[in-house]
């Protein structure tokens, strides 16, 4: 049987982005809001969601949410599952190394994957300045409160504008 920790979180979600960056900031907020919800054990992971590879490996949920700001083109606030092959268009950009690496190095690691499902919230301006616009406080608490209830399968698929 797998280690977890004492607290018995079946999910795990990873709030990655810069709060010193705005908009940038929504992952690290929307994991601050998942603490509080049943089965979830949710990270701030900053820029560097590679330090937090040991806890998933620790844990072993089975499912791993990423959460970011994502530049798809969409209106500040809305959020979308972005599917592994896309990852790659919508822009990712402000840590130190790009999630697809993060991604491929925990399916490598770990013999019994958890699920993994990113999901991008496309910001404002991301610029030097601290504080979230209200748009996108809207679509963090619209996404937290789907995946507290359990419909992550409920929230939108990002389509790049080149497959549509």
């Amino acid at each position: 049987m797998p280690f977890r920790l004492p607290h018995t979180a079946v999910k795990m979600l990873f709030g990655v982005g810069n709060t010193m960056l705005g908009d940038d900031g929504i992952g690290p907020w929307v994991a601050e809001r998942m603490k509080d919800c049943p089965d979830w054990h949710a990270e701030d992971c900053g820029t560097a969601p590679e330090n937090f590879t040991g806890v998933v490996r620790k844990m072993q949920p089975h499912l791993l949410v990423i959460v970011d700001a994502a530049d798809m083109s969409l209106t500040p606030g809305e959020f979308r599952r972005i599917p592994a092959e896309a990852v790659g268009q919508a822009g990712f950009d402000t840590h130190s190394l790009p999630l697809t690496h993060i991604i491929g190095y925990l399916r490598e690691s770990m013999p019994e994957m958890p699920r993994i499902i990113l999901i991008g919230i496309q910001p404002g301006p991301v610029e030097f300045h601290e504080g979230i616009s209200a748009p996108v406080i809207h679509g963090g608490e619209e996404m937290a409160k789907m995946l507290c209830n359990g419909e992550e399968e409920q929230i939108p698929e990002y389509i790049p504008a080149n497959t549509k």
